[in-house]
């Protein structure tokens, strides 16, 4: 295929709004679909290489993967060079598990597949983990795994239906996409399954089964779409519109302005050949390497000052503009210019010693515990709850429901005790973080307990949830068990937000209208990331007030609001908030070193004793409070 400086105009009109998302500029909310058009853009050119290559009789599997590592590995294997000598001085022990295990992912081409697993609502943010922008590449070469085989036996088997091949994969792809996205969204994001029509897309204008332009003004109409529907997504989209919606969107005009110069420049393509583009586009891959461990280890140490300051951005866009550049010029050129004189042996040999040695450094990871030496013990006990394991106390899969493939126990978590009051406790993990807590403190009362993840309690006609385990949930403790059995009390609990309280107030109302004795346990204190982090940085910055200054602001507010709301109903409100936080001042060690909550808001075992005595006076009609446990 010959050279087309459009597309690498293209590629730069790809990567920078995925930095400027990634690092934080106002007016990209959009740019995360960077890489949907990345994804057009390999599937034209790998699969129209591939193409050619099968017609004339010159395709070779050892040469076509030949050419991919010496393309991809080298400038990504330096990448993680660096990266994992910051992620030994900085991560905690159990990050530095987790790096390790990404790494090991990253390095077998199944990094996206590793974090669709571990993008639960209890595991670390994805501002945490320096490795995560590796899905997209692991969804590419996981496509190259495949489409090579499935072009070569079209081809020899049914060559007249070859140009169909990739509009049957388009078409399955995005219906399963649509399919999964109502089921679990974190899946349609990450795995390949549901992203392969995106390079498909790019495949089928490729082999000529997507007709092009051939006017000079068919071909500017083409183009000045596609171009008007890119940026109108990149400035305009963000990620409260569909996902779907987004990268069909990103990809159709992608395939628009590719095509729009398939048969001869139009004035998109001479737009986007200018050299400052150009340019950009050439360093595109080394750059989206580089630029988001950049970010990681930045708000891990802070390293260039505050995280929103424009400072801060500059230097980091500037940073990773000035790597991608050394990558490019002293990696990817070298490699890419010994495709030809280089033996397959010799680059399927030097590959395989890399990946082995790395997947060697990451199993010594994991047998040294993370290397816990490298910081002082209280550090180390601290992280530890970086790990914790909140399935038990949240009984996850029985009463806590994390996922729509898990069934509710209601034989275990809604059976009722005749010889003790029974209270219902109904919400989102906000309430099942309590169940260990009110049901120790409150030994005298059977806790029921139906909660699911980021389930609002509410009755299930007023409420907007994505998780059809949640919809049922809700149909059940609301419409069934309550209509059906006397509870002596039902207690609603939630991480609340504002959008919440309509939905609230009617569940009062129809609550109130069927008798029932309804206690509303508001939102607790949150943080802008997990507190054993926060309150490491704080130990080690010689900063004790630090996780106080990441407080996530408004919860106050709210908590004030909801119980006005709740009151005004004649219902019962009892302040989690109060229950943590006085007078400024929350508790963020619940004793020595065991942080009142594991991640950003979810109590630890011992912080939910603690919490659940304090709160079960609400109970009694009193609230009483020790000192002796603040911070």
């Amino acid at each position: 295929m010959k050279y087309r400086a459009d597309i690498d105009g293209l590629r730069a009109l790809a990567v920078v709004p995925v930095v400027l998302y990634h690092v934080g500029v106002p007016g990209f909310a959009g740019g995360f679909v960077g890489v949907d058009i990345f994804f057009v853009i390999s599937g034209y050119l790998i699969c129209g290489m591939i193409d050619a290559d099968i017609r004339n009789g010159s395709f070779s599997l050892g040469n076509f993967y030949k050419r991919r590592i010496l393309r991809i590995l080298p400038a990504l294997f330096v990448m993680f060079l660096v990266t994992s000598i910051f992620a030994y001085i900085y991560l905690l022990p159990a990050e530095l598990i987790g790096y390790s295990k990404s790494l090991a992912s990253a390095i077998g081409s199944i990094s996206n597949a590793y974090f669709a697993q571990t993008a639960g609502y209890f595991d670390a943010p994805a501002e945490t983990k320096p490795l995560l922008h590796t899905w997209s590449l692991s969804v590419e070469e996981q496509f190259y795994f495949i489409a090579p085989l499935l072009m070569l036996f079209v081809y020899r088997w049914v060559p007249k239906g070859a140009k169909f091949l990739f509009a049957v994969v388009a078409v399955l792809s995005f219906a399963a996409a649509i399919a999964m996205s109502t089921r679990n969204l974190t899946f349609t994001f990450y795995l390949t399954p549901f992203r392969a029509w995106e390079l498909a897309l790019g495949a089928m204008l490729a082999v000529k089964f997507i007709p092009v332009p051939e006017t000079r003004f068919w071909k500017n109409i083409c183009g000045g779409a596609g171009l008007l529907l890119l940026l109108g997504v990149i400035l305009l989209g963000s990620a409260s519109v569909p996902l779907l919606l987004m990268t069909s969107l990103a990809c159709l005009g992608a395939v628009l302005v590719i095509a729009s110069s398939e048969s001869g420049a139009s004035m998109a393509g001479r737009l986007l050949s200018l050299p400052p583009l150009v340019a950009i586009g050439l360093i595109s891959y080394s750059l989206y390497l580089w630029h988001w461990p950049l970010i990681v280890f930045q708000r891990t140490d802070m390293v260039f000052g505050a995280e929103s300051a424009a400072s801060t951005k500059l230097t980091l866009i500037t940073l990773s503009v000035g790597l991608a550049y050394l990558s490019w010029k002293l990696v990817e050129l070298p490699f890419r210019s010994m495709a030809r004189e280089t033996s397959k042996g010799a680059v399927f040999g030097a590959a395989s010693a890399a990946i082995g040695s790395t997947f060697a450094l990451c199993a010594l990871v994991f047998f040294a515990s993370g290397a816990p030496y490298r910081f002082p013990q209280r550090v180390v006990d601290i992280g530890a709850y970086l790990a914790y394991d909140s399935s038990a106390a949240f009984r996850t899969g029985r009463c806590f429901i994390s996922a729509n493939r898990q069934r509710f126990d209601a034989e275990t978590c809604l059976k009722l005790d005749p010889a003790r009051p029974n209270y219902l406790l109904i919400g989102d993990s906000h309430a099942a973080h309590l169940w260990s807590g009110l049901s120790v403190a409150m030994p005298q009362v059977n806790i029921l307990q139906a909660t699911a993840s980021e389930c609002r309690p509410a009755v299930p006609a007023g409420a907007r949830v994505e998780m059809k385990a949640c919809r049922d949930l809700m149909e059940l403790a609301f419409n069934d068990f309550l209509v059906n059995n006397h509870v002596d009390k039902v207690i609603l609990s939630a991480s609340w937000k504002d959008e919440d309280l309509p939905n609230l107030s009617a569940t009062l109302d129809t609550l109130k209208s069927r008798g029932a004795d309804v206690i509303v346990l508001g939102p607790i204190v949150e943080y802008d990331a997990p507190l054993p982090r926060l309150l490491i940085d704080g130990i080690l910055r010689d900063h004790p007030s630090l996780a106080s200054t990441r407080r996530i602001p408004g919860i106050r507010e709210r908590d004030l609001a909801m119980g006005a709301l709740v009151k005004a109903r004649g219902a019962t409100y009892s302040s989690v908030y109060d229950a943590v936080c006085r007078d400024g001042r929350c508790d963020e060690f619940v004793e020595a070193d065991i942080p009142m909550q594991f991640d950003a808001g979810h109590l630890t075992d011992k912080g939910a004793a603690e919490v659940g005595r304090r709160l079960s006076a609400v109970f009694g009609n009193k609230l009483t409070r020790t000192s002796n446990v603040s911070n």
